[in-house]
């Protein structure tokens, strides 16, 4: 998809999203991908990936729809989500070169609005985020997956 200096960003096919596990430990893998499968063919939610040469370095994942409006609506808003840097490359900006080109992927294609989540603890993600214009609080979230339980802030970026 995009090229520069040996890092390449690609939407993550459904036969590789086993390779998602070096980024974050899942409690149940079959689960995830199971779901992934299910929302990349449903063209609910795409998987945006960086590579730097041949190591993957970072993903994020966008929502299109969603049944609350706050966070999704296809061809207006999207929702980023799971933004998840390789702890060796963290602090050197492949997070927010991931981001900025996925936020103009986004922009192309016609999207105006964009949120994303994320918990008080995760002071590197509520840096690039603010920087990059999520300002606007909408709303706090409680949600669980695979029994771990995430309190988080939804910010969006006009």
């Amino acid at each position: 998809m995009k090229m520069k200096n040996d890092l390449m960003i690609e939407k993550m096919s459904v036969h590789n999203l086993y390779a998602l596990t070096k980024l974050f430990e899942y409690n149940d893998v079959e689960q995830m991908i199971s779901e992934c499968t299910r929302d990349i063919q449903k063209e609910v939610i795409d998987i945006f990936v960086l590579y730097y040469k041949e190591i993957l370095v970072a993903e994020l994942r966008v929502m299109y729809e969603s049944i609350d409006e706050n966070f999704a609506v296809r061809g207006r808003r999207a929702y980023l989500f799971a933004f998840r840097v390789s702890e060796p490359f963290q602090n050197k900006g492949y997070g927010t070169y991931l981001l900025k080109n996925v936020l103009a992927v986004l922009k192309e294609a016609g999207y105006s609005e964009f949120t994303v989540g994320v918990e008080d603890d995760n002071f590197r993600a509520i840096h690039i985020y603010q920087a990059l214009g999520f300002n606007e609080f909408l709303l706090r979230k409680h949600e669980e997956y695979q029994g771990d339980e995430y309190d988080y802030n939804l910010y969006l970026k006009r």
